[in-house]
């Protein structure tokens, strides 16, 4: 088969769904990865095909309208501030064409994208929505005049698909929301973090207690103020803990740290957490979808620091599970504590990442891509 993979031109909604991509390709199918240009040298760095589309956004400009803004600090929802239509617009010409050109088999999508829908409709073929994590897409109303209005009639068709043919679940059922009407197929969640580089340091277990701070892809990029990007301020209240603190951020927002005690290490280069986690005890992040994954397919206990709409939905599913909590700056030295000393954290995750391990590889599913759309 053909196998069209799109996603917004962001690395975080990329990367969940690499594993399952290189899956396809071992299995002998085509698979060409349509992003917005800014996004081809991460597609490329994961060893798949790029394709460009559509023109690229100002993302810091549109998580303040939109993703990061107003509508999230009061729980809206990201459709109904149109930042997944504006999205969807800067690509939706583009892809479909692309697709006229090449005829895809299946079309492959992360979960706000919504020209690889429309695109597929066109197309005639089926749409296949791979989720991150737990499905926060699932409880989003979407605005009629996005639904019905000039993203799909330019097309001739009526209105977005409602539904998938397909959903591709790597959440475990404790985490999940109730699903809606689209058949759902289990998949491990394989981490994939980009490219990166194991340190020396990594070869030997750490000497005392060692807890990851990391904050994700976007937030040291869209932060002005300090309110998104926290991990600075999280490394100063747990620096002062018998533990050892590795911050696995991007290199560049080194000089937000300051002075670093000897009991923090901060990694020089691009550090994969799925490289690091497994040496830790406990794990301090924004809430991000990957980060959340990555974290529960090593076993680790989390502490979660929300800020915006999707990683306190983020929060709250993973809170369900007992393998972890959502924190505050004020409480996080104490959270930590608690998780590094009290049996059941590491109990609860142990139990989520064991639940991982026995879903379907990509590999496995991407073999039976075929037989799970007749």
């Amino acid at each position: 088969m053909r196998v069209l993979v799109s996603t917004w031109g962001w690395r975080s909604h990329y990367y969940p769904m690499v594993p399952f991509a290189w899956g396809l390709r071992a299995a002998g199918h085509e698979v060409s990865v349509a992003s917005q240009p800014a996004m081809v040298q991460s597609i490329i760095g994961s060893g798949l095909t790029a394709v460009a589309v559509g023109e690229d956004l100002d993302f810091i400009e549109v998580f303040a309208s939109g993703l990061g803004g107003k509508a999230a600090e009061e729980g809206e929802s990201v459709t109904v501030d149109g930042a997944a239509a504006r999205c969807a617009e800067a690509m939706v010409d583009d892809l479909v064409a692309f697709g006229h050109g090449w005829r895809p088999d299946v079309v492959v999508h992360d979960p706000l994208n919504l020209a690889a829908p429309v695109a597929a409709r066109v197309l005639g073929v089926p749409a296949v929505k791979h989720l991150w994590a737990a499905d926060f897409s699932e409880g989003i109303p979407l605005e009629e005049e996005v639904a019905t209005g000039d993203l799909v009639r330019r097309f001739g068709i009526d209105r977005l698909p409602e539904a998938p043919d397909l959903v591709l679940d790597p959440c475990p059922p404790a985490m999940q929301v109730p699903p809606g009407s689209a058949p759902r197929q289990p998949i491990r969640f394989v981490p994939y973090n980009g490219t990166a580089v194991q340190p020396s340091w990594l070869w030997q277990p750490p000497s005392r207690p060692r807890v990851c701070v990391t904050w994700g892809t976007l937030m040291s990029e869209v932060d002005e103020d300090g309110r998104l990007f926290r991990a600075p301020r999280v490394v100063d209240a747990l620096a002062v803990s018998d533990i050892e603190v590795v911050v696995a951020t991007d290199p560049k927002s080194r000089p937000r740290f300051g002075a670093l005690p000897d009991n923090v290490r901060f990694a020089d280069g691009p550090l994969a957490l799925h490289v690091v986690l497994p040496s830790c005890q406990a794990v301090v992040h924004q809430g991000g979808a990957g980060s959340t994954m990555t974290a529960l397919a090593a076993g680790v206990p989390q502490v979660i620091l929300p800020a915006v709409v999707d990683q306190r939905f983020n929060a709250a599913q993973l809170a369900l599970t007992g393998a972890g909590v959502a924190g505050d700056l004020d409480t996080v030295a104490t959270q930590v504590h608690q998780l590094l000393t009290e049996p059941r954290w590491r109990e609860a995750a142990t139990g989520l990442a064991e639940h991982n391990e026995t879903r379907p590889s990509p590999a496995e599913v991407a073999a039976e891509l075929p037989r799970l759309l007749e």
